[in-house]
């Protein structure tokens, strides 16, 4: 069985929503002006809903979190279904926050890439397994870097919230090493970079079709 994903936990208090943090980033890596959006793996639809696009869609398994989605929003598409085998089109941007490591890697990477129209762009934010030599000096900086964050949110009131208690979680991911092949097989071309704070992304143009 793999390693949970981090032995070590802040307190209540100074715990806080690494995903949110990274929301601006996966944003700024999106074209503008498009006419289709998927997100997959929506959860409560804070990305979806932030998706510049003549339409959104957004995917989950689980009903709950489309329920509470589609109840603040009725501007995206909301689906309750498997992204794998649910009846999808192609879209101009495809996004995938937290939500690769509950697929099968290849398959889940292979389907989002399916999903991405020619000239299109997939941007993944996602976790991965701390395993490499790597992965733990990097930890040094991570760990400390969590607590301060932490305690800065904690101080200004916006810490204490690091999910929502309803979130389906999967405490087991790939590793980089894994993470990086899958995606030169899959996604040729693919830029996949560490971040901090335990989270990976990877940038994929599909090629134009000529």
């Amino acid at each position: 069985m793999r390693q949970q994903l981090r032995k070590l936990q802040l307190p209540e208090k100074l715990r806080w929503n690494h995903n949110e943090w990274y929301r601006r980033w996966l944003l700024r890596q999106l074209p503008s002006g498009v006419d289709s959006a998927l997100d997959v793996g929506c959860g409560l639809g804070d990305l979806a809903r932030s998706l510049k696009a003549g339409e959104v869609t957004a995917i989950d398994a689980n009903a709950r979190m489309i329920e509470r989605a589609s109840a603040g929003s009725d501007r995206v598409n909301w689906i309750h279904g498997d992204v794998l085998t649910h009846d999808l089109g192609r879209y101009d941007v495809v996004t995938a926050e937290a939500s690769l490591h509950h697929l099968p890697l290849r398959e889940g990477l292979a389907r989002l890439a399916e999903l991405t129209k020619p000239g299109g762009t997939l941007v993944v934010i996602g976790l991965y397994l701390t395993a490499t030599r790597s992965d733990h000096a990097m930890e040094f900086v991570t760990l400390p870097a969590n607590a301060v964050v932490g305690l800065l949110k904690a101080i200004n009131g916006t810490g204490g919230k690091p999910h929502d208690p309803e979130m389906p979680m999967v405490m087991t991911a790939p590793t980089l090493p894994e993470i990086r092949a899958a995606a030169a097989e899959i996604v040729p071309g693919a830029r996949v970079r560490r971040h901090l704070f335990w989270r990976y992304s990877m940038v994929w143009h599909a090629p134009e079709v000529h």
